[in-house]
């Protein structure tokens, strides 16, 4: 491969705790290295009425309520004359859309579930989603809606979007499928801070068995791939926007044997040389715990621009054994 690598395991701080307690759970103290202000705002929650699509999970909405004043100014009456003919105004009213905020969530094949947010008065917003510790923004369209495939991180899958002045809604999928998939996350906040890449079964960089964000593969729910696959969330458009890269192999129904190289790079760029950066991951097995990993380095200086650091100890290989 033609990109200069430097394999870096000194000069970064890495945190490492075992079992799902340790993810953050819809605004704890992990998720919030990545977003010192984020978290879900304290908000009192009220059921909506909506019509739900079948199969999609119901949702509720809420919105941070705030006390209103009333203040009374006195109006001039005057009384028509008792034999006045009534003027009759036919004037449209104009009907102003109603703001609550659904979510649906539907469960799709290889453990993943398509998600949307409607919010009719929250139009080219950006909104973030929370799932089981996982952080991405998105950007809703001019009817302020927004959809996206979510790998899911758990059976009993919760989802919150949350909008920047407090309006948000939840929705929930069953998930039973993701007891056959291997599943790594890798989350970061900015614009290609981090790359998750996975070699399958030795295959070398820029081969068919490199599957990383230039060679995601793409999904056919309808006649499911046995190999892995990689979904990134989050609006790249956006100043600094969550970001998220899953990495998925159905080890349930895999007839192949051998290693699945698992690993995270960093371009040393213009916009990062010298300065702090810092990302999260999360690794699902079948048969373990979920365990997360938390890095805070330094990138080298501006005279490195151009090279890749290749960052170990932040996922496990995967050994896998044919079904």
């Amino acid at each position: 491969m033609s990109r200069n690598k430097k394999f870096l395991t000194a000069a970064s701080t890495f945190s490492v705790a075992l079992g799902i307690g340790f993810v953050m759970q819809y605004g704890d103290a992990v998720a919030s290295r990545l977003q010192p202000d984020a978290g879900v705002a304290s908000a009192a929650i009220a059921p909506t009425e909506m019509v739900v699509p079948q199969e999609a999970s119901i949702t509720s909405g809420f919105v941070i309520q705030r006390p209103s004043s009333v203040i009374d100014i006195p109006v001039p009456v005057q009384l028509a004359a008792f034999d006045a003919a009534p003027v009759l105004d036919d004037t449209p009213i104009a009907v102003q859309p109603a703001c609550d905020v659904q979510m649906f969530a539907q469960t799709l094949p290889m453990a993943v579930v398509a998600v949307s947010v409607v919010a009719p008065c929250q139009p080219n917003a950006a909104v973030t989603i929370h799932h089981q510790g996982m952080m991405f923004t998105q950007v809703t369209d001019q009817t302020g809606e927004v959809s996206m495939l979510v790998p899911a991180l758990a059976q009993d899958a919760l989802f919150i979007s949350e909008f920047v002045d407090g309006a948000g809604a939840i929705a929930s999928a069953d998930v039973p499928e993701l007891a056959s998939v291997d599943r790594a996350v890798l989350q970061w906040q900015g614009v290609n801070a981090v790359q998750l890449h996975a070699r399958e079964f030795g295959a070398d960089y820029d081969t068919a068995g490199h599957v990383w964000s230039a060679a995601a593969r793409e999904l056919d729910f309808v006649n499911p791939r046995n190999d892995g696959f990689l979904i990134t969330l989050g609006d790249p458009a956006l100043d600094t926007p969550l970001m998220a890269e899953i990495y998925t192999f159905p080890s349930g129904s895999t007839s192949l044997d051998g290693q699945i190289a698992l690993s995270v790079e960093a371009e040393v760029t213009a916009d990062n040389c010298g300065r702090e950066i810092s990302a999260q991951s999360m690794q699902l097995d079948p048969t373990a715990a979920t365990e997360a990993v938390d890095l805070v380095m330094t990138m080298p200086e501006c005279d490195a621009i151009g090279e890749f650091l290749v960052l170990k100890n932040m996922f496990k290989d995967l050994t896998l054994a044919a079904k």
